[in-house]
């Protein structure tokens, strides 16, 4: 049986990514009726929620088979910000609690994804501050 590892994946240049995706792993793209890159391009062939996007940076938490570790690992452009042996319930806290244990890797997760409060319209002609979750996104 295949272990699984969740991980969350950090892009800091999408256009790059695709480019080599379309180069080496065709296949990992997602194609439109006439088998042209879908656009926006989306990856296919791994498990995760969908991708916070910043500009051309992006982030996706990923449950990754075995082998998958290994390619993701290796794929230029692509950093592996954090990462542990996917255990059932409570896996998400153990990579998140890694991520933020790491100054570097808090700098690029921020970078992308803003845990800063902001301020929107209360519909009621005011306006209240919102403040983000400090994660973007867990598995089940």
């Amino acid at each position: 049986m295949s272990n699984l590892t969740d991980a969350i994946l950090y892009v800091p240049d999408f256009a790059s990514l695709v480019h080599h995706m379309a180069q080496h792993y065709p296949e990992c793209l997602e194609r439109d009726e006439n088998g042209d890159i879908a656009m926006p391009p989306v990856i296919t062939g791994f498990a995760r929620t969908p991708a916070v996007v910043n500009g051309n940076s992006l982030l996706v938490y990923a449950r990754l088979r075995d082998h998958q570790v290994s390619q993701w690992r290796g794929t230029p452009g692509v950093e592996v910000l954090a990462e542990h042996e996917y255990v059932g319930k409570g896996t998400g806290d153990l990579v998140y609690h890694l991520l933020f244990d790491s100054p570097e890797a808090t700098a690029k997760y921020d970078s992308v994804y803003s845990r800063e409060p902001y301020e929107v319209d209360d519909g009621e002609g005011g306006a209240m501050y919102v403040t983000p979750p400090d994660r973007f996104g867990v598995m089940a």
